[in-house]
């Protein structure tokens, strides 16, 4: 299959990550940066509510459904509209605007997928056997619940079982409207987010914490946000952690509504501030609202960033009350004192969950937080010289890309520019909290290592991905200092600043593409023609399940096999539900039964039990052990060993791919 043909997924992915929030910001005057960058907010929100809505009475997922969410934060924006200060945002130039959008889209999708050789290929990794299961079972019927997603592979896990689902709805509803297949619509929608969320989020984001430079700003950040790569390109190779990815994309468009509220809760006038509580306090549940379905744990990035900014903003607020004396004062520092016992009550508030939620005392700390993704690979200093040159880490291995350095001078030059003035400094400091987190997760083992940077699983790339909200607008405002520093440029700022960031972009993008990025993601989406090994299928192994076994097993039917031999993906290859869903999970009797003792079928009533439970009567086996084989040991010899001892009636074979049929426990019931 070729890009090409994979246009009517692209569109439609664009129709599902932006229409519903664009509905719901309708009735709102606002500049275009701003209108895209809360849409993409809104949308993940609308599907959100939709999937756990239509999940909780048991309606079948479908693509018409986030309509009606968007309608209800229309009313919503509606009311905010007439009852409540209207902000806008700066406008740029149309046609400038609309280039440096175009050339930052072609740039990322270049970068991304030069080294994809078709829309159709997946990405091999271990996350993904996950996110692509889920997609196939929520077009299957599943629930598209963020309250019950997980259930999946926590198949008897009680009550609510959270899992956020807003990638997996995004994926379903464009297969949905576009008739593509599951593979082609994930690589659409990560196309869409880039394009749609993440660029004019960072856009809006720069014009919102960069006053006096706000126009050409916005124009600028859809250029730079092309060239960094820790987000968006590490996350596609690492994990591959898709709604970590989808979060990210979000977070700019979120400390951009946090950075408004707060200050215009804290500017305005006490007879006006109530008006600009309820706006805000609008915009902030949005923002929490979307992150939380799209990943919750970059909510704590976001509160991370914004931390210095409320800080600074209160500071303000307080040093104006207390100069002014009297009543003032006395308010002053009654919110002093509220800000002081709200910070110790979310302390307070994390920390019982850390115990309690997260047993941070039940074993040494030393034994926690040693999976792969959190493991030291290098110096702490190592992580913040990459910071410093824009030196990112590829998701392969421990390759990291050259220096960027153009890039990583443009940053420095917006760093110095920021720290010379107190409305900027913030930034500064947000950059330097998020880089020290960084590189303590890269590079360091120890208790302190663990403490600080747990909630993000100490995972090195999650933190790194957030570098870029920071350093994109810190980078436009070094360009636009530039730009506007030599004389020949003064005249027009503006397209002189969008010409040097191009060039910047462009620079950074070619040294990613040819110093391990885009090698790191075509490593990934490698897939072998014949026999997979360390791949999670091979495309005869695809096309097998996509013929012998969609036509052989009945509809209804579950199929077994060891999900580390590919197994996991009949659901997305051949629209049959497959017993393990993933490589790991919490299973039920049945299912660990049939993982653990399959061979011992002759032998008792248990396995058949077992089976009629589950509906299965066909075995797939594609012996090879992907990324290696479980690092936790075998936890599916059964199917193994029932099918090597002969036990089960071969129905076809290609000569690496095989199916079975279990004929000792008669038909189904």
């Amino acid at each position: 299959m070729t890009w090409f043909q994979a246009i009517p997924a692209l569109l439609a992915s664009g129709v599902v990550v932006l229409g519903p929030g664009l509905v719901a910001t309708a009735p709102l005057a606002m500049g275009t940066a701003m209108r895209i960058a809360l849409s993409g907010l809104a949308s993940v929100l609308s599907w959100g509510i939709a999937g756990s809505v239509f999940g909780a009475v048991d309606v079948p997922f479908a693509a018409w459904q986030a309509l009606l969410p968007a309608v209800v934060l229309a009313v919503a924006s509606w009311a905010i509209r007439w009852h409540a200060p209207t902000v806008d945002s700066p406008r740029a130039g149309r046609w400038l605007f609309a280039a440096a959008w175009a050339t930052g889209a072609i740039l990322i999708t270049t970068v991304a997928f030069w080294n994809v050789s078709g829309p159709e290929r997946i990405s091999q990794t271990y996350d993904n056997v996950f996110h692509l299961s889920a997609v196939a079972a929520i077009l299957d019927g599943f629930s598209a619940s963020p309250l019950t997603l997980r259930s999946l592979i926590e198949t008897e896990a009680p009550g609510i079982a959270y899992y956020p689902s807003g990638w997996h709805i995004l994926v379903a509803a464009t297969a949905q409207m576009s008739g593509a297949d599951v593979a082609v619509s994930v690589n659409a929608v990560w196309i869409a987010v880039a394009v749609l969320v993440w660029l004019p989020g960072i856009a809006w984001l720069a014009q919102t914490i960069l006053p006096g430079r706000a126009r050409e700003a916005g124009v600028l950040a859809l250029l730079l946000g092309a060239g960094f790569g820790a987000f968006p390109y590490a996350l596609l190779a690492w994990g591959t952690v898709y709604p970590s990815y989808l979060a990210h994309a979000l977070l700019p468009a979120a400390v951009g509504v946090a950075v408004l509220s707060v200050r215009g809760v804290c500017a305005a006038r006490r007879v006006d501030r109530a008006r600009f509580v309820v706006t805000g306090a609008f915009g902030v549940v949005l923002a929490v609202g979307a992150l939380g379905v799209a990943h919750p744990r970059v909510l704590a990035t976001w509160a991370l960033i914004g931390l210095p900014f409320v800080a600074w903003e209160l500071t303000i607020a307080f040093r104006r009350g207390w100069r002014a004396g009297g009543r003032s004062r006395r308010r002053a520092v009654g919110w002093l004192v509220s800000a002081g016992v709200s910070v110790l009550v979310v302390a307070g508030v994390g920390f019982a969950y850390a115990v309690v939620g997260l047993g941070l005392f039940d074993e040494p700390l030393a034994d926690r937080l040693d999976g792969p993704q959190a493991a030291a690979v290098q110096t702490v200093w190592d992580g913040l010289i990459q910071v410093v040159a824009q030196m990112p880490m590829t998701g392969l291995g421990n390759v990291v890309a050259a220096p960027a350095v153009l890039l990583a001078a443009a940053v420095l030059v917006g760093v110095g520019v920021a720290l010379r003035r107190p409305r900027t400094r913030w930034i500064v400091v947000s950059f330097a909290l998020v880089a020290v987190l960084f590189a303590l997760a890269a590079g360091s083992d120890g208790a302190l290592a663990k403490l600080t940077t747990g909630v993000w699983y100490k995972d090195r790339f999650r933190l790194a991905a957030a570098l870029p909200v920071l350093a994109v607008p810190l980078a436009a405002l070094g360009v636009l200092t530039v730009a506007r520093a030599v004389p020949w440029f003064r005249a027009f700022p503006a397209r002189a600043g969008a010409g040097l960031a191009a060039v910047v972009a462009v620079v950074s993008a070619v040294v990613l593409g040819t110093t391990g990025g885009t090698a790191a993601i075509g490593s990934v989406f490698a897939q072998p023609a014949a026999r997979a090994t360390d791949a999670v299928v091979s495309t005869a192994q695809a096309e097998f399940y996509a013929d012998v076994v969609r036509r052989e097993v009945p509809s209804g039917q579950r199929v077994l096999g060891d999900p580390w031999d590919g197994a996991a993906l009949t659901g997305l290859f051949a629209g049959r539900e497959p017993v393990f869903p993933h490589v790991n999970g919490q299973w039920d009797p049945d299912r660990l039964e049939l993982a653990w003792n399959l061979e011992w079928i002759e032998k008792g009533p248990a396995i058949c039990d077992a089976l009629d439970a589950l509906r299965v009567r066909y075995v797939v086996y594609d012996p090879h052990e992907f990324g290696g084989g479980d690092p936790s040991g075998n936890h599916f010899p059964g199917p193994h060993e029932a099918v090597e001892r002969g036990l089960f009636t071969l129905v076809a074979t290609d000569g690496d791919s095989s199916l079975y049929r279990i004929d000792q426990c008669g038909e189904l019931p």
